[in-house]
């Protein structure tokens, strides 16, 4: 049938990971066991199959309608296996085999995962003389990850787009190119591990050799997809013979169905369970410019910058869920967070710091006692509010308000130069590394690293200062409050490279394009805080490496 095209797509991965870990067994906290010799092993193995329908067709007095039918089918399966165990009482540093120790750890282990994710779908296109389009589509998936009742979830999308300067009418010779576009479409969300749907137990020893089961997870069989809907209407230009080119974008993405890890009370016999608890928005502007500023034969210099700027709301949550009101919101308290309607998702709610007693540099903090003119008073003791939610108060959320990047480049005579940016406005976070290393030591955490800050701490020589006196075993000192807040914004060098495109008449023919560059990736960052990075690396993790390289590409 013409027009008519079958494929089948397949791919198999399989990743196998074994790693070794030596304990020292001379000195340390290895040293009673005379050191460890630990073995893991890792396995996945996944594959992926597609089945395509497809369907071209153009017709019409000139062929200026074109339609385009998709039918498919995809599985995916992936199997994951571990295995791991370790000795103590290593024989010697230089065999690590587990048979070069000889005290069993009798903690030897191995497990088995899967996660199948099945989906049919369907999509059709029309276009019509390159000036209208339009598109909609069907999918309906199954995932492992819930009960069987629950599995199957539908989603759909419809679109369209209007080129407005290829009108006959169209007149305003300013626009290369001007589209107009609308798009509204769902999507699912199963990302919440194995087996949630089900409680789970572990099989264990009961200390005499006999079998014991163990409450491991509190299971819902209940949960279900999290549905993304997304609606987006924007416009695409270009402007002077494309001397200036963009976008912009209005979007509302609203999900439903949240998946959720709910905290629940220790005494309940487990600390969490996952829920579909409420619905959310993302409300924002998307805006991409491309121009350039100077352009002849021999020389251009364009530059270029995008922003999103996003604002999120916390739409509902169920009747069952909202145990507390803090400052007219309804909603419940997770961590250092209050999840509540009206309210961005992950807003803080912490105690507030009120500086340092300049008698005595202890800590201070705010605490709601209603019998004092203004409410509040300060305390030292924070004991007295550790378990005084009255005593919180909401600040700002962790997620940004505007993020983007900007950047220019420059080509003069065969060099090219261009150095990029990224960057993020709004939003604080609790900065829990800088916390870490501004506590004291006690007897379970002797040999630390410190802030510098604490050269500042407060002494009898320095009683102005805001940071506490630092003192062994100070278990209050670094308590998660508002001292810690650390705003989100950064600005980064994400990448600057510079090359030279030799000319093409130096080779007669025999080479079409010879250029040579270096390039540097991560150059610099600014933030906050020196040494805090608010892409989301913390204590123990590397920000993006910076890497430097060069290359020559060579076209015959």
């Amino acid at each position: 049938i013409p027009g008519l095209v079958f494929t089948l797509n397949g791919s198999v991965t399989i990743d196998e990971t074994r790693s070794t870990s030596l304990k020292n067994p001379y000195y340390g906290q290895f040293a009673a066991n005379k050191g460890v010799v630990s073995k893991s092993h890792g396995r996945s193995y996944n594959h992926n199959l597609q089945q395509l329908l497809n369907y071209n067709k153009s017709f019409g007095a000139n062929e200026e309608h074109n339609i385009q039918v998709l039918l498919g089918h995809e599985t995916y399966n992936l199997r994951s296996y571990s295995l791991s165990g370790f000795k103590t009482n290593v024989y010697s540093t230089d065999n690590l085999e587990l048979d070069g120790a000889i005290v069993d750890g009798k903690s030897v282990s191995s497990s088995f995962g899967e996660y199948v994710n099945e989906g049919y779908f369907v999509r059709a296109m029309y276009e019509y003389d390159g000036r209208i389009f339009a598109s909609a589509s069907y999918r309906r998936d199954a995932s492992s990850r819930f009960h069987p009742d629950h599995r199957w979830g539908n989603f759909w999308s419809v679109g369209a787009a209007w080129i407005l300067n290829r009108e006959s009418w169209f007149d305003a010779p300013v626009f290369s190119m001007l589209k107009l576009k609308a798009s509204y479409g769902s999507q699912g969300n199963d990302a919440i591990g194995m087996y949630r749907y089900t409680d789970l137990y572990a099989v264990t020893n009961d200390g005499n050799d006999g079998i014991s089961i163990m409450f491991g997870a509190k299971g819902n069989p209940n949960i279900t997809w999290e549905t993304n809907s997304n609606l987006n209407v924007g416009a695409e230009f270009g402007l002077w013979q494309d001397r200036l080119t963009g976008s912009v974008d209005f979007f509302y993405r609203k999900t439903s169905d949240m998946l959720f890890q709910v905290p629940v009370a220790p005494s309940m016999g487990y600390s969490s369970y996952y829920d579909n608890i409420g619905d959310m928005a993302n409300t924002g502007i998307e805006v991409v410019l491309n121009g350039d500023i100077f352009r002849t034969r021999n020389v251009v210099w364009s530059v270029n910058a995008n922003l999103t700027w996003v604002k999120n709301k916390v739409l509902s949550l169920p009747e069952s869920r909202k145990d507390r009101t803090v400052d007219g919101h309804e909603g419940f308290i997770s961590g250092s967070t209050f999840l509540a309607e009206g309210l961005p998702l992950n807003t803080l709610y912490i105690h507030e710091y009120a500086g340092v007693n300049p008698e005595n540099g202890l800590s201070m903090w705010n605490k709601k006692d209603d019998s004092v003119e203004g409410g509040w008073r300060t305390t030292t003791d924070y004991g007295e509010i550790s378990s005084d939610h009255d005593s919180k108060k909401l600040y700002d959320s962790t997620l940004a308000d505007i993020f983007g990047g900007f950047g220019t480049s420059l080509y003069a005579y065969g060099f090219d130069f261009s150095i990029a940016f990224d960057y993020q406005l709004g939003g604080t976070t609790l900065d829990g590394s800088y916390a870490g290393y501004m506590a004291p030591s006690t007897a379970s955490s002797l040999g630390k690293n410190y802030h510098l800050d604490l050269l500042d701490a407060w002494s009898q020589d320095n009683k102005d200062s805001n940071i506490p006196r630092f003192q062994y075993a100070d278990e209050y000192v670094a308590v998660t409050s508002t001292r810690f807040l650390t705003s989100t914004n950064y600005l980064n060098i994400s990448n600057i490279s510079l090359g030279y495109t030799f000319p093409a008449k130096w080779w007669k023919g025999h080479i079409q394009n010879l250029r040579v560059y270096v390039v540097c990736d991560n150059v610099w960052y600014w933030s906050a805080r020196k040494g805090f990075d608010p892409r989301g690396t913390g204590t123990g993790q590397y920000s993006p490496i910076r890497t430097l390289s060069g290359g020559v590409t060579l076209t015959f």
